[in-house]
């Protein structure tokens, strides 16, 4: 007779277990930055009708301010994110928070024009942040997945913070109080996905053998990296260049927009436009984590990145008389921002981990991201200053086939270069 011994209960998993899961640090880093956005963007679903400074219209002036502050942000960032250890990350995160909803306690206190330099000191911690938690998702074998996650948040928050604003607007909040209100609705949540980022353990050995390790840079560091891939690495600010224009003109000044194409909707049709857009694009950004080709998968990025651009002229000119304004706003966001994610997802993280580089992904992507704010500001000023009359929300759809075919010529030239630089 055999007496089988009772079967011993399965244990649960562990938090520790709990954190290492990629579905943890999606979630995480999808919460944190979706919630700075918040702190960012809620300012702009105001008109501000009829407000002047210097007879530039005031929303202008705004953005620009904003837009200055996240640029300077994002040039020094190109020496101090790619620098910071991992240990400093969280303490820079709620500390640069800090600072922004302060500058919006700023912003409803202080009269015009003073107000301005508060939203220049509110983007100025801000920009920091992407570079700040993408170092934790870096070098992983699931970092397009991350990533794609964080890329995604941005997308969705993009459009939510604006329905926050409008919401508040319609409340009777006024236009200068509405922002420091929206912060304060989000800082909760940012608490929460704070402390979930903070628990997403390091880049394991099997990580690093697939994808090298990311440490932080030296000077020398830099120095090498640019000068073996400069060329390439400065094509590749080029189209995120266009793609930043594109993207800063569609949400900053996206009511102008709605209102040019005649539609009157409410305000959460900011929000519903962006969940189809962010839907598609973390589908196509996250299933490059399926290629364990870094060199396969380099070149599909680049593939992908020329998708958006032909999407872009399609969609943007043979769609404007054809499609619903829904749709078509839905469809050149997704033409958008496959470029403009895809080099944040995918491309940096592979060209790192087949060159064999000391580097990490925040050095890179603050030179893009700095070319990308800087173009904008400029583009900014000159709609504001030199040409006040000059209205962004009309042109886009024109600027949208102009740099969709500049985007296809320097897709194709960066294939060419690092099929040269990278094939060996």
């Amino acid at each position: 007779m055999i007496i089988q011994s009772p079967s011993r209960p399965q244990k649960s998993p562990s938090f520790s277990q709990w954190f290492s899961h990629p579905l943890w640090s999606m979630v995480a880093a999808f919460g944190c930055y979706f919630c700075v956005y918040g702190f960012r963007k809620p300012f702009t679903a105001g008109l501000y009708e009829d407000q002047f400074w210097l007879g530039i219209p005031w929303k202008s002036v705004l953005i620009s301010s904003q837009i200055a502050g996240y640029m300077l942000s994002k040039c020094g960032g190109i020496f101090f994110v790619s620098s910071i250890a991992w240990s400093q990350r969280i303490k820079a995160i709620l500390f640069s928070v800090f600072i922004a909803e302060l500058a919006l306690f700023g912003f409803g206190l202080a009269p015009k024009p003073w107000s301005i330099l508060f939203l220049i000191l509110n983007g100025l911690p801000l920009g920091m942040i992407f570079g700040y938690i993408q170092g934790f998702l870096e070098g992983k074998k699931n970092t397009e997945l991350f990533i794609a996650s964080l890329g995604a948040s941005f997308i969705l928050a993009d459009g939510v913070s604006k329905s926050v604003g409008k919401q508040l607007l319609n409340s009777g909040i006024s236009e200068t109080w509405m922002p420091f209100t929206a912060g304060i609705l989000f800082a909760l949540p940012f608490l929460f996905f704070v402390g979930m980022l903070q628990q997403i353990p390091k880049p394991t050995k099997e990580d690093i053998a697939e994808r090298s390790e990311r440490e932080p840079m030296t000077s020398k560091d830099r120095g090498q990296l640019l000068k073996s891939l400069g060329l390439g690495i400065f094509s590749i600010s080029l189209l995120y260049l266009f793609a930043s224009l594109l993207r800063g003109i569609r949400s900053d000044f996206a009511p102008e927009i709605w209102e040019y194409l005649g539609f009157q909707g409410v305000p959460g049709i900011f929000t519903q436009t962006e969940i189809w857009v962010t839907v598609g694009i973390l589908v196509i950004n996250g299933s490059l984590v399926y290629i364990k080709n870094n060199l396969f998968a380099f070149f599909t990025s680049l593939a992908i990145i020329m998708l958006g651009f032909i999407l872009l002229i399609i969609f943007g000119t043979l769609g404007l008389h054809s499609l619903s304004p829904f749709w078509l706003i839905v469809l050149t966001g997704f033409g958008i921002y496959l470029p403009y994610l895809t080099i944040t997802t995918s491309v940096f993280e592979r060209m790192i981990s087949i060159s064999k580089h000391k580097a990490n992904i925040g050095f890179l992507m603050y030179i893009v991201d700095s070319t990308g704010y800087v173009g904008y500001n400029i583009l900014l000023l000159c709609s504001g200053f030199i040409f006040p009359h000059l209205k962004l929300a009309h042109l886009f759809f024109e600027w949208i086939s102009l740099l969709g075919f500049a985007g296809i010529a320097i897709s194709l030239f960066c294939a060419i270069y690092f099929t040269k630089k990278l094939i060996q």
